[in-house]
């Protein structure tokens, strides 16, 4: 099943360190793609559920980065390291209202969203907790 526009991001996850690192790095892939980013922690991910795959480290920096990275060329699909990521800009457009200005991606889980509003995020907490949505 296709994670609808999500990307993987793959890096070192072997200490609790290096995943603070990793899931960092998930920040600024989904706030310069605007897409929600959800971070690998090990090599159990099948790259073809997912839109592309941004590499944290260099290919030799993890045994993941590695194996998926190798796979996601395989697949012919995006696949970026963080040299390529930073060459795009940060994304301030909110993924919610579509106003440009102070949105940025929120950690749900394992993902970070597209970047929203402090004020969206609010809203939308506000409206599910009273069973307006889905």
């Amino acid at each position: 099943m296709l994670a609808q526009n999500i990307v993987l991001v793959v890096g070192n996850a072997s200490t609790p360190e290096a995943l603070a690192d990793l899931t960092a790095f998930g920040f600024d892939v989904a706030d310069r793609l605007g897409v929600p980013a959800r971070i690998a922690v090990g090599r159990d991910y099948d790259v073809n559920d997912y839109a592309g795959v941004v590499l944290a480290d260099t290919w030799l920096d993890s045994v993941s980065s590695v194996v998926l990275g190798i796979e996601a060329q395989e697949a012919d699909m995006f696949d970026i390291d963080a040299d390529a990521l930073y060459a795009y800009a940060i994304d301030t457009t909110c993924g919610h209202c579509f106003d440009e200005g102070d949105a940025a991606p929120v950690l749900v889980g394992d993902t970070w969203t597209t970047s929203v509003h402090a004020s969206c995020v609010a809203e939308g907490a506000r409206v599910r907790a009273l069973g307006l949505a889905v």
